[in-house]
């Protein structure tokens, strides 16, 4: 059992396996402990209003696989991989719509999740030779698409590293304007611009 949470804008819904200290939270405004009786679809849709944060808690297995079929049910799923790709102590970084990002996209008919995260860095950056080195797992965000659809993306990332000798090319095509090597020790600048997610994934 694992704890996530899923983004939208600044706000998140925190789903996570109750524990005694959040005893004196339960039944408050935005803390809401899974009974068969919970409207998880009125719970999402308060959120999507409110943007306020809320935390969701299970105490076993089966409730956590009970809201996470509701979070299929309620919103659009996307499946998506990436990898944050260190060379030496610098980490590829690319710059997207005004925000620093790292490499994802989606996963095909076909791919396993390691694949697309493989072909992603190398189509989006132009960096290949690369190798996994952790499964950094996942992280969740929500998005309204071209119909105003709600999405609930799932991207998968991995850890990987490089010896390839080339300089980071950005796929233009895909709204991408820059990619570069940034130290490690000035990984400021990425948390500075850029999605809470990101700054999630970061701190693993």
């Amino acid at each position: 059992m694992q704890s996530y949470k899923i983004f939208y804008n600044n706000a998140h819904i925190f789903v996570a396996k109750y524990e005694q200290h959040y005893q004196t939270k339960i039944n408050s405004e935005n803390c809401f402990l899974f009974t068969e009786n919970l409207d998880l679809e009125a719970v999402f849709s308060q959120f999507l209003t409110n943007k306020q944060n809320v935390n969701l808690l299970y105490v076993n297995e089966l409730e956590e696989g009970q809201i996470k079929k509701s979070l299929h049910n309620f919103f659009i799923v996307q499946r998506a991989a990436g990898g944050i790709v260190f060379k030496n102590d610098a980490v590829l970084s690319i710059f997207r719509l005004n925000r620093w990002d790292f490499p994802k996209g989606h996963v095909e008919a076909g791919e396993t999740d390691t694949e697309a995260a493989l072909r992603e860095v190398t189509e989006e950056t132009g960096i290949d030779e690369l190798t996994i080195e952790k499964d950094l797992n996942h992280t969740y965000h929500i998005f309204r698409d071209k119909d105003q659809d709600f999405v609930l993306k799932e991207t998968h990332w991995y850890q990987m590293r490089t010896a390839s000798e080339k300089s980071p090319i950005p796929q233009t095509e895909e709204g991408i304007h820059l990619a570069k090597w940034i130290p490690f020790s000035q990984r400021n600048i990425i948390i500075e611009n850029t999605y809470p997610a990101i700054v999630e994934l970061l701190e693993r």
